[in-house]
């Protein structure tokens, strides 16, 4: 029995049929194709035909096909070119690209009809390939049999020699592949542009300048003899050159960049990602991104971009390490473990250069805001070292020039925050025989306390001016309900915290909702809550009566004194020392306070029995008063607060 190794259908799918998933890598196998084939010139067009479909058309000028050609190369799937071809070079000393001959079957991963067009030395041949027909005739253990194209138009002959390859019923998937960005695409699948070989889309050579990589860079490396003159807009500083030397000894160099942008959104471009590091081999991608094969989590990873040709990793004369898709290597090769490591050892470097550019961009920022460079002088030893790694980050951070003061005012108090613990380090460390420190420490700590709550009663005015320029008569109950009670600041100053105790706050909430029951329509209509707090020792009643209701002082006093005794009842059963004052908050004054005289009168009553009745106008009033009294004395107490005004005066 004579044997026979046969290829089926679904090993033809895997090994080119269903290749590639995006149109620029089956555009770049048929360009690779035509770079074989000495072309000087590649046309590139798409456009839709009669029905309104879309067609691919690439077309060159190179070294064309005969029918024998044609039959042993073209249409041997597996034709090993290299072999062919001596010294691995075409006959114009390119070195050649294509290595495994399956690149030729990629273009059914995108259309279903093929037609290839090809003219050598005058002679013109066309043929047809139909994905349909060829996966029938396979399934049926058939050979097939391409029919030949009788007649061929014109426009598809390149003369006197050259190559169309015609791309028709697309697949519907890959149409959005085929917009304004596959010139830029493109032009980044190859480091091969020039004057001897060029790409035309529209008519366009494709250049390195529509890859739109270096304008984006803020710093760069460059490896062997790639050249300088692609980043003229990258200081000395931050343009480094480097050995592509893969290892100590080794006869193996990269040629190629590394990059890193200043935002990292300048990487996100629609549905791609350029935040890889590509590795490409005679000219074409090989390996889209090196960079997942590393753990490396660093922030500057995210910043980062390059391509690197790697020219060894493919040679004749010794093993192929490319795999059969030609997107990546067998990683078990020491070509491969070595290139690896270069990475690596060059990713470390990007990292500690970009800490150091950025630590000197943090000084050039801040001699741009007066008030944060004097600050920063003011500095020394360990703590200028922490502002500068705080401010470092904080210039990360992609926003605009409009709203990088609040970041450096918060980026100050933070950096209190930080100095406050080493502070505290420094206390613990303190003895008997240096107490003097003590003086010291405090008063640095005093003063970042300060730089806190200046900060605190910033906040606090903006919602006092909101308030008051929201609240309404209509809005009034809904609001103050919400506000007042988590918020006694605005009552007090001195009032930031209150404290209560859940069991006598559940039972007084009891004793006031039955009080409540017990008022009279009117006595119960005038107010839309009653709230109990307890403030270092003192009970605290706020009375908050509804907008429009109208008292006098007497009617006041009988509904308060309700709700007080019985306060004052439910605490003394608890053995509780007993001081009550209570708040009456309302929107208009009381209706006897008729003039100066009656009103100074009846608040020195209420003042006995421990009331205070607060028109809400007043209240905010008297919290902004309060609240822009103390910026004032704490402007000239605390240096740190000094600097936060400053910032906050900032144009």
């Amino acid at each position: 029995m004579e044997f026979e190794l046969k290829v089926d259908l679904n090993a033809l799918n895997h090994l080119g049929m269903n290749l590639y998933s995006n149109v620029p890598a089956v555009l770049s196998e048929l360009i690779a194709n035509s770079w074989d084939a000495d072309s000087s010139k590649v046309w590139l067009d798409i456009f839709d035909d009669a029905n309104g479909e879309k067609t691919i058309v690439v077309k060159d000028n190179g070294c064309g096909m005969d029918e024998q050609e044609m039959q042993d190369k073209f249409l041997n799937v597996g034709y090993m070119r290299r072999h062919s071809v001596e010294h691995d070079l075409t006959e114009q000393g390119r070195r050649v690209m294509g290595s495994k001959g399956i690149g030729k079957l990629s273009v059914f991963s995108i259309a279903e009809d093929v037609r290839i067009y090809t003219c050598k030395n005058g002679d013109e041949l066309g043929l047809r390939l139909e994905a349909e027909k060829i996966q029938k005739d396979i399934s049926q253990n058939k050979q097939h049999h391409p029919p030949r194209i009788q007649d061929i138009p014109s426009e598809y002959l390149a003369k006197p020699s050259g190559t169309t390859i015609v791309l028709s019923k697309l697949k519907k998937r890959v149409y959005s592949s085929l917009d304004s960005n596959l010139r830029k695409r493109i032009a980044r699948r190859f480091n091969i542009w020039d004057d001897e070989f060029s790409v035309l889309i529209d008519d366009e050579a494709v250049t390195f300048e529509d890859r739109d990589y270096f304008p984006k860079l803020e710093f760069a490396a460059i490896y062997g003899d790639y050249g300088k003159t692609r980043f003229n807009h990258l200081s000395n500083n931050h343009l480094q050159e480097r050995d592509g030397e893969l290892c100590s000894g080794s006869s193996h160099r990269v040629i190629g960049w590394i990059g890193l942008v200043k935002e990292s959104e300048q990487l996100q471009e629609n549905d791609e990602n350029l935040n890889r590091l590509t590795i490409l081999v005679r000219g074409k991608v090989v390996l889209e991104n090196i960079l997942n094969r590393f753990s490396d989590g660093g922030l500057y990873t995210k910043y980062l971009v390059g391509e690197l040709d790697a020219n060894f990793i493919d040679l004749t004369d010794q093993e192929d390490i490319v795999t059969s898709g030609r997107q990546d290597f067998f990683q078990g090769d020491q070509r491969y473990i070595d290139l690896l490591s270069f990475v690596r050892k060059e990713l470390k470097f990007l990292e500690k250069e970009r800490r150091k550019y950025k630590k000197e961009e943090v000084r050039r920022k801040v001699d741009e805001i007066p008030v944060i460079k004097d600050w920063f002088e003011s500095l020394n030893g360990g703590a200028k070292i922490s502002a500068e790694k705080l401010f470092g980050r904080i210039n990360t951070i992609p926003v605009g020039v409009e709203h990088r003061e609040i970041l450096y005012k918060h980026g100050v108090l933070a950096f209190g925050y930080r100095h406050q613990n080493e502070l505290l380090s420094k206390l613990d460390r303190l003895n008997v025989d240096n107490l003097d420190s003590f003086n010291d420490i405090f008063l640095e700590l005093d003063e970042i306390d300060a730089s806190w709550y200046y900060q605190i009663v910033k906040n606090r005015l903006t919602v006092i001016t909101k308030l008051s320029k929201f609240v309404t008569e209509e809005t009034y109950e809904k609001v103050i309900q919400e506000i007042i009670s988590e918020n006694l600041w605005l009552i007090d100053p001195s009032w930031d915290r209150a404290t209560e105790t859940p069991a006598v706050e559940r039972a007084i909430k009891k004793i006031f909702y039955h009080i409540s029951k017990d008022l009279t329509n009117d006595e119960r209509d005038s107010r839309f809550n009653i709230l109990y707090k307890k403030i270092t020792g003192k009970h605290i009643i706020i009375d908050l009566k509804r907008p429009g209701v109208t008292l006098k002082t007497t009617q006041l006093i009988d509904q308060i004194e309700k709700y007080r005794d019985a306060l004052i009842t439910q605490l003394e059963e608890g053995d509780e020392l007993v001081d009550v004052e209570t708040i009456c908050l309302v929107r208009e004054e009381l209706t006897d306070w008729t003039d100066n005289k009656s009103k100074i009168e009846w608040i020195n009553v209420l003042k006995v029995k421990k009331i205070r009745v607060v028109t809400y106008d007043q209240l905010f009033k008297e919290a902004e008063i309060s609240y822009r009294n103390y910026l004032k004395k704490s402007k000239k107490r605390a240096r740190i607060v000094k600097l936060l005004e400053k910032i906050d005066n900032l144009d």
